[in-house]
């Protein structure tokens, strides 16, 4: 049975990075709303993730894809393939009351927000120009999918594409009574997107910051409040108790450094002051000696 996921999901680069620099330096507002939003969305996309289990037909998912066509990028939550269709899914958590008031989409109290409809209408269009490209004849069947419960949607567009939370569960059922056997074309296709996959967004938007100036210490990766106690060979966080090795708190806090700062160079003086000292120095210099391929003598050390 052909039933996979080829592209897991994964955080972006760029809510990574709004992660790290939280408790390091002090948003604006507007910053500190799109690192919600971004925060919020992917905890809606896992949680569209997990309903997606219960689907038994066979069938490909490629998750968080970013394609490009004649020059223009666009990105779908949840591609799955199945035998007679591509099934696109625009993935909203929003949370409490909204309605329609002609083709705008506001919240409650007034204020508008982007349409995901529209969203999903123009990827859709951008998709089927991709697939023509590439000599692909498929039907696309799209749907924005509301995963929150505490969702509430009034006046919606007739006929509009909306699995609301209510149907969740009925339209797994009537998705698991189609017929799906899916061939070497399902599959070349599949690895033809992910051929296509943009690593990097063009989309990141991460405020200005220096090393200099932000906040050092290792920061719980649930949390993100500072961790300073040990026991045995783990770190736990004294505000939500959370665990973690030696040995996993030196490879995060050397990822961060990559990914925050890629121009400086990888030394075990760099890691343990990232972390203020609270990485022992002999575990970050193993750590770096087992995963990094080092370069210098050992005076003028840095590690690739």
């Amino acid at each position: 049975m052909w039933s996979m996921i080829i592209k897991k999901r994964v955080k972006s680069n760029e809510l990574k990075m709004l992660d790290w620099l939280a408790p390091r330096m002090e948003f604006t507002e507007k910053e500190k709303q799109r690192h919600y939003s971004l925060r919020k969305g992917f905890e809606g996309e896992i949680k569209f993730d997990i309903w997606m289990e219960a689907l038994e037909i066979e069938h490909l998912t490629l998750n968080d894809l970013l394609l490009e066509v004649g020059g223009t990028t666009f990105q779908i939550d949840s591609l799955i393939i199945i035998q007679d269709a591509i099934l696109v899914f625009e993935v909203k958590y929003y949370e409490g009351d909204y309605y329609y008031e002609g083709e705008r989409l506001k919240k409650i109290n007034g204020s508008e927000i982007k349409d995901p409809l529209l969203q999903l209408q123009r990827s859709i269009s951008l998709l089927r120009q991709l697939f023509e490209s590439l000599g692909f004849r498929l039907v696309i069947e799209s749907s924005v999918v509301f995963i929150n419960p505490e969702f509430t949607l009034y006046q919606s567009p007739k006929d509009a594409t909306i699995i609301f939370p209510s149907q969740l569960n009925r339209y797994m059922k009537k998705l698991n009574k189609r017929q799906s056997k899916l061939t070497n074309l399902h599959r070349k296709i599949a690895e033809k997107l992910l051929q296509l996959h943009q690593t990097d967004s063009p989309y990141k938007r991460v405020p200005r910051y220096d090393y200099d100036q932000l906040a050092k210490g290792l920061m719980c990766e649930e949390c993100h409040h500072p961790m300073n106690r040990t026991e045995k060979k783990e770190f736990v966080c004294s505000h939500c108790g959370t665990h973690e090795k030696i040995d996993a708190a030196v490879m995060r806090s050397i990822e961060e450094i990559r990914l925050l700062f890629p121009e400086r160079k990888l030394t075990t003086a760099l890691i343990f002051d990232w972390c203020n000292g609270v990485l022992p120095i002999k575990a970050v210099r193993r750590v770096l000696n087992k995963h990094c391929s080092p370069v210098g003598d050992r005076h003028m050390r840095y590690y690739k």
